[in-house]
């Protein structure tokens, strides 16, 4: 049986403005830009059931939020949910490389993402950008 949490507090969630990322994300941190016109969040879904799943907080439409991937379990698959702006209703994004996945450890080498795109049906997707 699995759970779903909500984590942010004690992950060191910071967020920023969505400009350009100047700096490279460090081992074990994750960061997600909500570049389209809506917030987006991580879903974790852990390879231990056991564990359980998670939700990260929503990073408004303009910013990022870099956070740490949590260190219990092993390996942690990555997917992100965007939110309508006209109701807490949400939506599962495409990756733009179709049938890739993220799968990172609290050891694995940092990665910056973004969600694009607007709410309208299939034009919201999300992206991983070089980390440097």
């Amino acid at each position: 049986m699995s759970m779903a949490v909500v984590l942010a507090a004690g992950l060191g969630v910071a967020i920023a403005p969505a400009g350009p990322a100047s700096a490279a994300i460090s081992t074990g941190r994750i960061q997600l830009c909500s570049q389209g016109n809506y917030a987006s969040r991580w879903f974790y879904e852990n390879a231990d059931p056991a564990n359980g799943n998670a939700f990260a907080g929503w990073v408004p439409a303009g910013e990022c939020a870099t956070l740490s991937v949590p260190r219990f379990g092993n390996i942690w698959r990555f997917s992100v949910q965007g939110r309508y702006n006209t109701s807490n209703d949400t939506f599962t994004m495409r990756y733009t490389n179709t049938g890739a996945e993220v799968l990172m450890t609290s050891q694995t080498s940092g990665r910056k993402f973004a969600s694009l795109g607007t709410t309208a049906a299939g034009q919201h997707y999300w992206t991983e950008y070089p980390n440097v």
